[in-house]
């Protein structure tokens, strides 16, 4: 499993980001390139939610071990 969206994979072997808002090529903000920035309509998104629409969809895709946990919990109680 890979904290990165199957977007961010096709735009790394296509060499493109585009925006999710105006669908314009997007830059690397530094050299780093942690963040991405659309240069035609300013919208920015860190390299690791790009793909997702907001943070709570990557946080839906990709549980913490608690969240895990307490779901597993919580089925084990129900089958009782």
């Amino acid at each position: 499993m890979s904290v990165f969206s199957e977007k961010y994979y096709e735009a790394l072997a296509t060499g493109k980001f585009l925006c999710s808002k105006c669908k314009a090529r997007m830059k690397f903000e530094d050299k780093w390139e942690s963040t991405l920035i659309c240069p035609k309509c300013g919208y920015r998104v860190e390299t690791q939610f790009y793909g997702f629409e907001n943070e709570e969809e990557f946080k839906a895709a990709y549980p913490t071990l608690e969240e895990l946990e307490e779901a597993d919990r919580r089925k084990k109680r129900n089958k009782k």
